[in-house]
């Protein structure tokens, strides 16, 4: 274990009474060189010129390119393969040349071989909601960096390091209803705990301390607005006296539970778009749903693959335990803006693994199904969440709220399935799947009920 990782665990055993107070220690102190040389670049790759940013980009790209050819089996053994030659890449266009890399690529191929040995690696995984998962390393610098980042994209809501944050991310806190973690000034929600329970554990936390922002997984905060809307508006009232903003992170940001959300808290909600691999961070700068990259991060740009569609491809100028380098996310977007640095994109189908099939064999994303129409049930149900039997046939799990009339008949008059090729099944459930990490997710991938 790292001493930055001991000094952690130290400080969170530390009474909140005293360690509240440290909430005054930078961030910088807290994470390390790497956070304040990060918001240096933010900060200087924000004044440039494109001409000036497409430079900052090519020399960080072609690094790690040359690190790849030079010390990675995999890499070495892909460009070879495919003809490319690094001593080709000699302006911003040239990175076109670059072969493109698959999850299915990586996953071909031992972790060890993708890999090279690095004083303090991290070892990690993604693709678990997908069903394919995929283990790498990241570099020891890897969420200093990402933090540096997360902090200047909640600076648009005002954020500073001295605001108290409610953390909606799945943690499992046994018995209790809440933990505060003075590393981030905040107060670490339990998903696992009754709702009512959370309630009154936060009233008691708002009743004493400004809460500032609420931060997580949309679902989790949606599940707390609206137990607060139908159960206890008092207590939305009492927050939204001294909030600024909902941090929303890891999920899609579906608009029928930002509806809720903010209509219960009256402030305005915040979404970004990353991954495990840390290799794409894009954040609402303008508009809801229209992310910018944020190019300090990674490199981010939208390619169109043979159907004309643009594929999302991310490239870690970081990374060298174990490089991303052109690799496709496995998310279809819609570019904003003609010129290269891409400046921003909306999500069209997301993750690739949510989706379920049709009875042609075509793939149909749960986001546009479940979030990208209007259905009826929306008006009572808390969630809609899917299970895919076998192609052209799924199920429906709804979830109402408590003492909700649960004999609705006409499910196909509540959902609307029109032009879609399934057959769909529907089934009441008396609260949501939730993964092991504390999400609700739209795709179910086994028929494990809550």
């Amino acid at each position: 274990m790292s001493l930055l990782l001991k000094l952690k665990k130290i400080v969170e055993s530390i009474p909140e009474s005293i360690s509240s107070k440290l909430v005054w220690v930078p961030f910088s102190w807290r994470l390390g060189r790497q956070y304040k040389k990060s918001q240096a670049e933010i900060d200087i790759f924000n004044r440039l010129n494109v001409n000036q940013r497409k430079d900052y980009i090519f020399r960080r790209v072609k690094n790690i390119v040359e690190f790849a050819a030079r010390e990675n089996d995999f890499y070495r053994e892909i460009y070879r393969n495919r003809g490319f030659d690094v001593n080709r890449l000699r302006n911003f266009d040239d990175i076109n040349l670059i072969p493109i890399v698959t999850k299915a690529d990586l996953q071909h191929c031992t972790l060890n071989k993708r890999s090279n040995l690095q004083r303090g690696r991290i070892v990690t995984n993604t693709g678990g909601t997908s069903g394919e998962p995929l283990e790498f390393y990241l570099d020891s610098n890897a969420f200093a960096r990402e933090w540096a980042h997360f902090h200047y994209i909640w600076s648009k809501l005002g954020y500073q390091q001295i605001h108290l944050k409610l953390t909606f991310r799945g943690k499992n806190l046994g018995d209790k209803p809440l933990k505060y973690n003075p590393v981030h000034n905040e107060f670490m929600i339990n998903a696992y705990i009754e709702i009512a329970k959370v309630g009154e554990a936060i009233r008691d936390v708002a009743q004493r301390r400004n809460v500032a922002f609420l931060h997580g997984y949309p679902s989790a905060i949606y599940r707390f607005a609206s137990y607060c809307a139908e159960n206890d508006p008092e207590l939305a009232n009492l927050l939204s006296s001294t909030l600024r903003g909902i941090l929303l992170s890891s999920e899609y940001p579906a608009p029928v539970y930002r509806d809720i959300i903010e209509s219960t808290f009256k402030v305005p909600t915040l979404s970004w778009f990353g991954h495990s691999e840390m290799a794409i961070l894009a954040y609402e700068d303008q508009e809801q749903f229209l992310f910018s990259p944020m190019h300090t991060y990674g490199y981010c740009e939208a390619v169109p693959d043979k159907t004309g569609e643009y594929q999302l491809v991310a490239t870690s100028y970081y990374n060298t335990a174990s490089p991303f380098i052109r690799y496709t996310t496995g998310d279809l977007i819609i570019p904003v803006g003609s010129d290269k640095p891409l400046k921003g994109f909306r999500i069209t189908y997301g993750r690739m693994g949510e989706f379920i099939i049709d009875e042609s064999g075509e793939k149909i994303s749960l986001t546009a199904l479940i979030f990208g129409r209007h259905h009826r049930i929306f008006g009572t149900a808390r969630y809609l969440q899917v299970y895919q039997e076998s192609p052209g046939l799924a199920t429906i799990l709804v979830t109402l709220p408590e003492g909700a009339n649960k004999k609705i008949i006409d499910w196909d008059k509540e959902f609307d399935s029109s032009g879609v090729k399934i057959k769909f099944k529907y089934e009441v459930i008396n609260k949501p799947f939730f993964t092991i990490s504390g999400k609700i997710p739209l795709l179910i991938t086994r028929m494990n009920k809550p």
